[in-house]
């Protein structure tokens, strides 16, 4: 068997695969960053997406929610201006310069005046409250005699003209903002022009942000290695205020930038601009921050929006770069040099010529009077908030932007603040021991019942302790016409009716009780109307026993005093407690004639879309005839003819009023209280610490009373009585009825059927 050869291994090598080269470093990290980045959007897009998801919501729950939480708003009655009724040229003057029209050459814009030597014209203003629109009038005045003229620009007269109502001031409940909402249609297209200009020229083009904006603010921050600049648009301004803190951080920024896109994605750009303008903060009032061009508008220049100039727009703009740098109250230079930086943007950009621009940069900045602080308003504002808090939350009030429209008379406010502070200064100077007397004053609508004026301290600024509602003091001889009026009411009374003014001792309890008159003497038989103006005490007492001191406590409740007491002999001259404004209600039904009996104070609420929210009607129901009430207060007018009173008859002599002084025991209280054609008022002085004083009513209250008048331009009570009463010329020895030719007469109001049967010519045989 042949041999086998062995196989040796071939030594041939194996086949060449061609080498692959290495990546690069560059391509090796590209492939890193790509890989991780894919990874990590992978990861971070559902919490991306859910972040954005959330801002998205909140931008949109916020910008159709309600955006703002703005208080309520105040506003006083429409100032009526009554042809026919007493004006002085300068007091009209006055009054429009208060409520913001610009005096010029005509008066054909709406919110200007104009005046020649005899005459002023005026463009009123329309306006909206619960009454419905009222429409703006050309009005001109004149003055014949002291009485206002009203004619249209025909010539015709007109009854009456009306100054919109004047907003007093707001119901804060805890709320710092002061805000007033504009719309789109409200804003005046030259402030839209303007801002956009000054604040972000590519408003209309960009989506929320811009993009060279942001390059520019990188580059600078970049340069000097610090944030310098934010290139924000005015989307991302509102962006910043309306949603985010002030830090500043890129985490912000970023939060900042997606929801501006946000914000532009879902509303137009009238949207965003109408939000700015009302967002934007220009100046911290104290503790109140001031939102928004229409609130700054009327704070900076006591005008609306929609009436201001260039120049006034522009210096508003300014302040947008810095509220407190530009402020025109603290910086009035630093203000005009902004204002002039912004008027010159609008000539580089063609918006405003060579020409306007030198005149403008020219004028002064003229800002509106503060007269017309708040703490003026802080006490009637006192009433209102007390009124609501029965039909409203404190929340609603603070945050709703409710429309309140109340009674308060701007003029006659103004008067009795001002006669308040001139006559205790006044008092104080002359007597030193009167130093810190303290006062309150309200004045109601005659008629109506509303309040128009409230005083609740002597002081310039309001304290927050109102003396009309927490002066709880004795009434004195304030009592004594309810007194009068319940004796009147019996049938068996009338005026001219004979009462003895002697002492009298009375047992009360364990006490004797003796009165005294104010002069410590005794006047013998006198008539009811001369006992009550020359406020004799025995004789009223002595009335008052008469008719049963029960009967007088059961007419002062019938009058509407509330206030739980206890009728004694005392309480017939006027131990009785109350405070200014329960005075006040006392004397309504009297004042009025029975045409109200209890005091207005809110007449409307309405919210911010016109829509009435409630209305306030108060009951006029008084258990006591009109003829009843109108003798009484007509026996009220002998006061300042024959009584107490003399004075203010004085200072007014062709005036017919009623009135009553008030003075307690060892003269710890000041009262009067005054009745015209127009308003009710009752004033009290005295001191917090209950200490007696050297003034009387007469030589206190009284001075406060004539000064708040002298302001006012009175109207006589008118000389007609109701149904049922009647006024007749009677003799002062007999109860008869006297001819015009007889000498010892008087002229009384009489109840139909009480007055006298016999009359009497006066013709005596020789």
């Amino acid at each position: 068997m042949a041999k086998k050869t062995p196989v040796k291994p071939s030594r041939k090598s194996p086949t060449k695969t061609k080498k692959t080269p290495k990546p690069s470093f560059l391509k090796r990290l590209l492939r890193a960053f790509f890989k991780w980045g894919l990874i990590v959007a992978l990861v971070t897009s559902v919490p991306f997406s859910a972040w954005v998801w959330w801002l998205n919501g909140q931008v949109v729950s916020r910008f159709e929610g309600q955006k703002w939480q703005v208080p309520s708003e105040v506003y006083s009655a429409p100032i009526i201006l009554i042809n026919g009724a007493p004006w002085k040229k300068q007091d009209l003057e006055n009054l429009l310069e208060e409520t913001g029209y610009r005096f010029g050459r005509n008066s054909q814009k709406v919110g200007w005046a104009a005046r020649s030597r005899t005459k002023v014209s005026a463009h009123l203003r329309s306006y909206v409250d619960h009454l419905g629109f009222h429409e703006s009038e050309r009005r001109i005045f004149s003055f014949q005699n002291g009485r206002l003229i009203i004619q249209a620009l025909n010539g015709d007269e007109i009854g009456e003209a009306r100054i919109e109502p004047q907003r007093i001031g707001f119901l804060y409940g805890g709320n710092t903002e002061s805000r007033q909402i504009l719309t789109y249609n409200e804003i005046p297209a030259p402030l839209i022009d303007i801002l956009v200009a000054v604040e972000d020229q590519d408003f209309y083009h960009h989506w929320g942000i811009s993009l060279s904006g942001i390059a520019r603010a990188i580059v600078v921050n970049f340069t000097h290695g610090a944030r310098r600049q934010g290139g924000s648009t005015l989307t991302q301004q509102l962006v910043k205020n309306m949603y985010l803190s002030s830090e500043r951080t890129y985490t912000r920024k970023l939060t900042e930038v997606v929801m501006s896109l946000l914000l532009e994605y879902h509303y137009s750009k009238e949207a965003i601009i109408t939000a700015y303008m009302n967002e934007v903060y220009l100046a911290q009032l104290g503790s109140s921050a001031l939102h928004g061009f229409a609130a700054a508008s009327q704070h900076f220049f006591g005008r609306p929006v929609n009436e201001l100039n260039i120049d006034e727009f522009a210096l508003l703009v300014g302040m947008v770069k810095g509220p407190s740098l530009y402020n025109p109250e603290r910086s009035p230079n630093r203000a005009k040099a902004r204002r002039n930086t912004v008027l010159a943007v609008l000539k580089d950009q063609g918006r405003l010529s060579v020409s306007d621009y030198n005149r403008l940069i020219k004028q002064p900045i003229r800002l509106a009077s503060k007269k017309k602080e708040r703490s003026v308003y802080g006490d009637y504002l006192d009433l209102v908030a007390m009124q609501l808090s029965r039909d409203f939350d404190e929340t609603t009030l603070a945050t709703k932007n409710l429309r309140i429209y109340t009674g308060v008379d701007i003029r006659a406010q103004r008067a009795a603040s001002m006669a308040m502070r001139r006559q205790v200064a006044a008092l104080e100077k002359r007597d030193s021991k009167l130093k810190g007397l303290q006062g309150a004053m309200v004045v109601t609508d005659r008629l109506s019942g509303q309040v128009r004026a409230v005083v609740g301290s002597s002081g310039q600024h309001y304290t927050g302790f109102n003396r009309a509602l927490g002066a709880v003091r004795p009434i004195g001889s304030l009592v004594k016409p309810p007194l009068y009026l319940s004796a009147l009411a019996t049938g068996r009374y009338t005026w001219w009716s004979n009462i003895e003014d002697k002492r009298l001792r009375f047992k009360v309890g364990s006490q004797i009780w003796e009165p005294e008159n104010y002069d410590r003497k005794t006047h013998g038989v006198v008539h009811l109307y001369e006992a009550m103006a020359k406020s004799y005490n025995l004789a009223t007492v002595s009335l008052a026993h008469q008719i049963g001191f029960e009967r007088v406590g059961d007419t002062l409740r019938q009058l509407g005093v509330k206030r739980p007491f206890t009728m004694r002999p005392a309480m017939a001259l006027g131990a009785l407690e109350l405070s200014p404004f329960e005075v006040s209600r006392l004397y309504q039904p009297i004042a009025s004639q029975g045409q109200s009996s209890e005091l207005g104070v809110v007449l409307a609420v309405m919210d911010q879309n016109d829509q009435m929210m409630k209305r306030f009607d108060h009951q006029n129901d008084v258990p006591f005839t009109d003829a009843l009430l109108a003798v009484t207060l007509d026996g009220m007018t002998k006061t300042p003819q024959i009584g107490t009173a003399r004075a203010a008859q004085a200072a007014f002599p062709n005036l017919k009023f009623a009135a009553k002084t008030g003075t307690t025991n060892q003269q710890k209280d000041s009262w009067y209280v005054g009745i015209t054609g127009d308003y009710s008022s009752v004033v009290w002085l005295g001191d917090d610490d209950n200490v007696p004083l050297s003034i009387t009513g007469s030589s206190g209250a009284q001075k406060v009373w004539i000064d708040f008048t002298r302001n006012v331009n009175p109207r006589s009570l008118p000389d007609g009585l109701p149904n049922g009463a009647a006024r007749f010329n009677v003799l002062n020895s007999e109860f008869e009825i006297a001819a015009d030719r007889c000498d010892d007469k008087v002229s009384l109001a009489f109840i139909l059927g009480t007055e006298p049967k016999k009359s009497t010519s006066c013709l005596w045989p020789f």
